[in-house]
């Protein structure tokens, strides 16, 4: 008697597929046959799996390029889904600049070099390696003060008047300067955002002294791809604007605020819930600053509270390592991860600042590797559940820093990876997040 073949219903298979333990394994049974792969690539399945699941961790980004998980990490199989595309961003048209000093991008000049990542994209900008600084020692000229935007590696002499009229006509410092674009890695996809508009990037009429370009996170509740949004924190002498872009428009527009920074830094914060949050990069600050996306509007929350006095008098000198990373809380709570060095050893102290609360209450201390010594330690921001920081190993090359992850649930802390640095070096390592092709949209 012949057998007969039953089809298998596409919600039995989504119900199977769902159940099985690794990304591996997904992919294997979509290659079994074209039925499975036309299941797995559907759009309800992709939805329901994300839902389930979040996104792996392939690797770390900085301005040096792409650093991906390493052997023994859970992920290290899946990083050959970025190639050689997420390590130098070549997919991304170049910018032609009028610089009177060039230097190639394999010595360390021009090139497109990520600045933010969140939901799959890549904030990028086009800078050195070293990232361009503004000099805050500006010099007057025709009654008022001159801003320069140079690179670090370049030295000039500001009191020789022919060197200084040469880069004053080369490059006036406002917001308009800066070049930026968003882009997919994975699909090659790229978006080229306008330069600020001259009449916008004038309005502040102030010395610009700080410009952070971020990426809003996608607020949708349905966990829908929306139009993606880049928020750049602008910071003068005396106060503070956001020039927004939005992907729908593809025009920007300027927000000034009420509220002025008092950290000297705006480059360290973490994302949480829809909001920024900033803190002092290398030192305790009494205070936190909070943005709001979706009204754009700054306030600020005590920091110096409950057990967080006590912090203050355990460690008060960080040189050089930032010590907080925010993470989202349980609950509506805030939580934070504030790294403590005491008696050469390291740990992570997991606070918690209810909504009815004005106190800082201790969860749990977490002790980190014990081959660290003192001030070898940095966490490097919060992202998808995992807190991040980097350590310098004893007897090693201090270039040679191990990465870090730690579940912010389960503390469990997971090496990524050992990348070449300047541990000393200020620049963000930004984890990079994605499901592989198979069960990802592009997001531009």
């Amino acid at each position: 008697m012949a057998s007969i073949s039953i089809p298998i219903p596409d919600e039995l298979m989504e119900e199977i597929f769902l159940r099985l333990p690794t990304l591996s394994a997904l992919a294997l049974a979509s290659a079994t046959c074209t039925s499975f792969r036309r299941v797995i690539k559907g759009r309800a399945f992709r939805r329901r799996f994300s839902a389930l699941h979040r996104p792996p961790l392939l690797g770390f980004m900085d301005a040096a390029g792409f650093q991906p998980a390493q052997a023994q990490h859970p992920s290290a199989p899946l990083t050959g889904a970025l190639g050689r595309c997420a390590v130098d961003f070549s997919f991304v048209p170049a910018v032609v600049s009028s610089s009177s000093c060039y230097v190639s991008p394999d010595e360390g000049g021009p090139r497109w070099r990520p600045r933010d990542v969140r939901d799959g994209r890549v904030l990028l900008d086009w800078r050195s390696l070293q990232a361009p600084v503004l000099n805050y020692w500006s010099y007057p000229e025709e009654g008022y003060e001159v801003s320069i935007l140079m690179d670090s590696r370049e030295h000039v002499d500001f009191y020789d008047y022919d060197l200084r009229l040469a880069w004053t006509k080369r490059e006036w410092c406002n917001a308009a300067d800066f070049h930026l674009a968003v882009c997919d890695p994975l699909s090659r996809r790229y978006v080229l955002l306008p330069t600020i508009p001259e009449d916008l990037a004038a309005q502040p009429q102030d010395r610009l002294w700080e410009f952070e370009p971020v990426l809003a996170p996608n607020t949708s509740d349905d966990g829908e791809e929306e139009p993606f949004k880049v928020i750049c924190i602008a910071r003068y002498r005396t106060k503070l604007v956001l020039f927004v872009f939005r992907s729908t428009t593809m025009q920007w527009c300027v927000v000034e605020s009420p509220v002025f920074p008092s950290f000297d830094d705006m480059s360290c914060f973490d994302c949480v819930r829809g909001c920024f949050y900033w803190t002092q990069p290398w030192c305790w600050s009494d205070h936190l600053m909070v943005l709001d996306i979706r009204t754009l509007w700054f306030s600020t929350i005590n920091f110096l509270t409950g057990y967080h006095l006590q912090l203050t008098d355990t460690d008060p000198i960080f040189d050089n390592r930032r010590p907080n990373a925010l993470v989202v809380g349980r609950e509506g709570a805030i939580e934070m991860f504030s790294l403590v060095c005491q008696h050469g050893t390291f740990a992570l102290h997991h606070t918690s600042l209810q909504n009815n609360s004005d106190e800082w209450e201790l969860k749990k201390i977490i002790q980190l590797p014990g081959q660290y010594y003192d001030y070898s330690v940095s966490t490097v921001g919060a992202a998808q559940g995992f807190l991040f920081f980097q350590c310098a190993p004893d007897g090693i090359h201090i270039e040679n820093v191990d990465c870090y992850s730690m579940d912010v649930k389960t503390y469990e802390i997971t090496k990524v990876c050992t990348k070449m640095d300047d541990f000393l070096n200020l620049k963000r390592a930004l984890p990079y997040f994605s499901f592989p092709p198979l069960l990802s949209e592009p997001t531009i």
